[in-house]
């Protein structure tokens, strides 16, 4: 008998790991940290709210204590984001009494988060690299780069947080000016800037190495290209599409090599329009968005860590096929008000080769979904004039959290 997979994290990310290991046979169990979440709306899961480790972090432990007695059988705990996966290492004793974990040791993902120091393990694997720096005390880049600049934030825990207050993943400056502003801007929000030349190249050029991995090893690979991003060019994807290529394949699996990194990975690498060459980003210690897709391609990564937490260790290496997509559902939306985007790459999508987007049978999360986006537009109008558009879909998120729809 399968176990039961009890997931921390409400948002999208939460809500494709809990599909992919339902659609596989898993019982599953979400623990969100709010009613409007919506990965605790998904069809056949449990749902739970409990409150985010930084919050209450004794409530937390005892809820899941209280899951855990609740739901029969074997269970997996998982973290889909970096914030839970640190609180879990940093539990881990308690939470080995109660659940299976793919652990990952806390040391490793403290260095993991950093993304200054992920620079100098690549370096040291000897993958290529963008010319990077950090600002030293003075607020100043501590070494010389050239222009045009991405500026981000240096560790991974952060970069959600910092999307959802501006908008953007990254920012880019053509100059010192624009560059300082920049700098500024993100300090005064609370993050730490990382600085890093921009490489050559548009969406497509940008490349994802997914992986469940124990012990620096990965069992499970799924290799991705970015068809488009959203914001473009530096965005996130929102169109993806498995491929194979063994460069790629194998910068991914030197980078992992002396890690002693445990758990789900999302590496990202970038192909160098003018040299040709695969030049390593970011590592991301979760699971990635878009990497449900890896279930259709035949190395479902949510299914191999839960094997490698029950002390399953498969005996080859599974990777996924090439040309299957996964498509963001925002922009699955705006394809339906706008006929004409992406009129080419829909061309090449049909149920076959394309993770499921949609579905009326399991649609509360995506409502849900819609509605928190309503509320967030409404909130920053300040009470200005109400869209005829919004009103409803708040109503109707309001009967999903009572439960009455």
């Amino acid at each position: 008998m399968k176990p039961t997979a009890v997931i921390l994290e409400g948002n999208f990310l939460g809500l494709e790991m809990a599909r992919e290991l339902r659609d596989a046979g898993y019982g599953v169990a979400v623990v969100g940290h709010k009613k409007s979440d919506i990965s605790i709306r998904a069809k056949n899961v449990r749902s739970y709210v409990l409150p985010l480790p930084q919050d209450d972090p004794s409530a937390l432990l005892a809820g899941l204590i209280k899951i855990a007695r609740e739901i029969p059988g074997e269970k997996v705990l998982t973290g889909a984001s970096e914030g839970f996966r640190r609180w879990m290492s940093q539990n881990e004793t308690e939470l080995l009494k109660h659940y299976r974990m793919l652990s990952c040791p806390l040391d490793v993902l403290t260095a993991m988060f950093d993304k200054w120091n992920q620079l100098q393990m690549s370096v040291a694997a000897d993958i290529a690299v963008p010319k990077s720096s950090i600002l030293d005390e003075n607020n100043k880049p501590a070494r010389k780069i050239r222009y045009p600049v991405v500026i981000k934030p240096r560790f991974s825990q952060k970069t959600i947080g910092f999307r959802d207050n501006t908008g953007q993943k990254v920012i880019i400056a053509h100059n010192q000016q624009q560059l300082e502003t920049a700098c500024r801007k993100m300090t005064d929000l609370g993050f730490s800037p990382l600085l890093q030349e921009l490489i050559p190249g548009l969406d497509f050029s940008q490349f994802l190495f997914g992986a469940a991995v124990k012990d620096g090893k990965p069992y499970a690979v799924c290799l991705a290209q970015k068809v488009k991003t959203d914001p473009r060019p530096y965005g996130s994807g929102v169109i993806i599409r498995t491929i194979y290529h063994q460069e790629l394949y194998e910068a991914g699996c030197k980078l992992l090599a002396d890690t002693g990194y445990s758990g789900i990975c999302d590496i990202e690498f970038m192909r160098n329009w003018d040299t040709g060459e695969f030049q390593f980003i970011e590592f991301n210690p979760r699971y990635g968005l878009g990497q449900r897709v890896s279930q259709m391609a035949g190395a479902g990564l949510a299914e191999m860590a839960v094997k490698l937490a029950t002390g399953e260790l498969p005996g080859e290496m599974v990777i996924a096929r090439p040309g299957y997509f996964w498509v963001y559902f925002d922009e699955w939306i705006k394809e339906r008000v706008m006929p004409w985007r992406n009129r080419f790459v829909r061309q090449l999508l049909n149920k076959n080769n394309t993770a499921t987007i949609f579905s009326p049978a399991d649609s509360k999360p995506e409502i849900m979904h819609l509605a928190n986006i309503a509320r967030y537009k409404l909130r920053r109008i300040h009470g200005k004039i109400k869209t005829v558009f919004s009103f409803p879909l708040v109503v109707l998120s309001n009967l999903i959290e009572t439960n009455i729809f």
